[in-house]
């Protein structure tokens, strides 16, 4: 683990495979934000955390395994949005899925599928919560943007925002839960916060320009894809032809990442939902 302190109540590890996770210390309690993606990773990380005191609230920033799997290992009460409780409960991942999945990021975890269960958040909320320990508070705002049930987390004592995959450091993550509007208006919105640190779902710790520049991927591979709307290529071809660099989910000097076919599918699934919605919204593509 790289556990880095950022302010006096705020620790982050940027070294996980999957989201970034972030403890927040009150005087009485924890409140964590997102889970480790693999299971080895998510025990380790229950037993650093538990050093700081207890956990009183896990949060989740979205639904995606990358931020909810490690929720089993962790105490406390899980929080997120209503429509994150919702996609855990009707669509969780299989255990086939699981199993093929750790048996590439993390090949001891495989024997512990059976003994699993998805552990879904049981405080929830539609627009707007603050979670209180002493000394801490923070607020959650829905934001659907990566996801339709993605927030932002605004700790206004050390101006910390985390911004789940609403904004990413790494680079961008995958589009397929994504409408293109609520796309762009979120990362709007991070940018109206007073922030001095941004918390990404992947990457190192940043500052305001990291913004701008997400914002500019974002528009690169739109610009790309309305290129080819422009030049008659049906939806198919454009998925065929267009690819965003994935920092995310690839191998790294750190860890094994995903299959190169769970990585193609993210490719086109992408690719599939930028393009529905800039034949439903031109417009997009000047966003």
């Amino acid at each position: 683990m790289t556990l880095q302190q950022i302010t006096a109540r705020v620790h982050v590890e940027t070294a996980h495979l999957g989201s970034n996770n972030s403890i927040i210390v009150g005087d009485d309690g924890l409140i964590l934000v997102d889970s480790p993606h693999r299971p080895t990773d998510a025990v380790r990380w229950n037993e650093t955390v538990s050093t700081f005191g207890e956990t009183r609230f896990v949060v989740n920033t979205d639904h995606h395994p990358d931020h909810t799997i490690g929720n089993f290992w962790q105490g406390g009460e899980v929080v997120g949005h209503q429509g994150t409780r919702e996609r855990l409960l009707t669509e969780p991942p299989t255990d086939e899925y699981l199993r093929d999945l750790f048996s590439r990021i993390d090949p001891e975890a495989v024997a512990w599928v059976d003994d699993y269960t998805v552990r879904v958040p049981n405080v929830v909320f539609t627009e707007r919560l603050d979670l209180h320990v002493a000394g801490a508070s923070l607020e959650l705002t829905f934001r659907p943007g990566h996801t339709a049930n993605s927030l932002l987390a605004w700790f206004p004592q050390d101006a910390v925002i985390f911004t789940g995959d609403i904004v990413c450091e790494a680079g961008l993550p995958s589009f397929q839960d994504s409408r293109l509007s609520n796309w762009f208006d979120a990362i709007d919105a991070v940018a109206e916060y007073d922030f001095q640190f941004l918390v990404p779902g992947h990457g190192e710790v940043a500052d305001r320009a990291v913004v701008d520049h997400y914002r500019q991927l974002g528009r690169e591979v739109v610009a790309d894809v309305a290129a080819a709307i422009s030049s008659g290529h049906d939806r198919d071809q454009a998925c065929d032809e267009i690819r965003f660099e994935d920092n995310i989910h690839v191998d790294t000097d750190d860890y094994v990442g995903y299959p190169d076919a769970l990585v193609e599918m993210f490719q086109r699934r992408s690719i599939a939902r930028i393009y529905d919605d800039l034949i439903e919204d031109p417009a997009l593509a000047n966003r």
